[in-house]
């Protein structure tokens, strides 16, 4: 406990100092420890750099590397816009970001039925809760909580909640999901994070099995509530425009466990998509596929690996 409040103050500190700079020393510090991070943290760089060559397999060694350092240096600058977002004011937020493609979610939003948003570790996904503007829904996010750091968990639950999210701790949130549908507001769960081998289904990720959620696929067929895929572009730093993906059929009809696969494996679809136009936003540095996903390949059906110039 006193750790986490020496971790707190000290932030709180940093977060004071960053606002006194000019942005473009905002940045500069961001990408600083993006890149102190990738020299220090070898493990993490290492593990990254295994899934980018995964993917992109016919790349050159030193872009794979490329790839992960600018993984590395967004990821600090995601911290430090994290940390000035309670900041910003309602017309720097007019400036700094916008949407495209709002009418998949105004569309399925008028059937007053709530919606599942869901999201991924891409771009600023921290900040995500800016939805919220531009909806008059209440945007509720899962979130794993810190069990052995209640302060700090809450600490950066409030940095989230500053962007215009409203928290609910993913634990046995069935209950509470079925109840926020209801009550006609868009939940928001991230669809890229692995999942216990022995609670999760099989589905392939760029040709590889890898153990993925089957709750949303669940909750999408059991309600029949519109799944929409969002996700930001970056566009400078602390600028982003949230783009609305078009809605993911959720079969229902048929055997359950073939659809929950058939249903997961389209949002891994969507994944795919845009990791393939922007490498360097998704969260490379997590062991997405495993230890040992090279004994998992799918059966041949799909393209198994991707170039270079297949994506970027």
């Amino acid at each position: 406990m006193l750790t986490d409040s020496l971790l707190i103050l000290a932030i709180k500190l940093f977060q004071q100092f960053v606002r006194i700079l000019p942005e473009n020393g905002q940045q500069g510090v961001g990408v600083f420890f993006g890149r102190i991070a990738f020299h220090i943290l070898k493990k993490r760089q290492s593990i990254a750099i295994t899934n980018i060559k995964r993917v992109f397999s016919n790349s050159d060694a030193s872009w794979q590397k490329h790839i992960a350092k600018k993984c590395f240096e967004n990821m600090g600058t995601n911290f430090i816009e994290l940390l000035l977002v309670p900041y910003l004011s309602g017309a720097e937020y007019n400036l700094r970001f916008s949407i495209d493609d709002r009418q998949f979610a105004d569309e399925a939003l008028k059937m007053h039925r709530g919606l599942i948003a869901l999201v991924f570790h891409y771009a600023n996904w921290e900040i995500m809760g800016i939805t919220s503007r531009f909806f008059e829904n209440d945007v509720i996010a899962l979130a794993r909580p810190l069990k052995k750091h209640v302060k700090l968990n809450n600490f950066l639950n409030s940095l989230r909640i500053s962007t215009g999210l409203k928290i609910l701790p993913n634990i046995n949130t069935s209950r509470d999901i079925m109840r926020c549908l209801k009550e006609d507001n868009i939940i928001a769960i991230l669809a890229d994070q692995r999942e216990k081998r022995s609670r999760g289904v099989f589905v392939e990720l760029f040709g590889e099995k890898v153990p993925t959620s089957r709750g949303i696929a669940m909750i999408g067929m059991k309600t029949g509530v519109p799944v929409i895929p969002f996700y930001l572009v970056r566009k400078g730093f602390l600028r982003y425009t949230l783009v609305c993906g078009k809605p993911i059929d959720m079969e229902r009809k048929g055997n359950i466990e073939e659809l929950i696969h058939k249903n997961t494996r389209k949002i891994n679809a969507f994944l795919e998509t845009i990791i393939l136009k922007h490498p360097e936003e998704w969260f490379w540095v997590h062991r997405r596929w495993g230890r040992d996903a090279s004994t998992r390949r799918g059966s041949g059906s799909l393209k198994p690996l991707f170039s270079v110039k297949d994506g970027v």
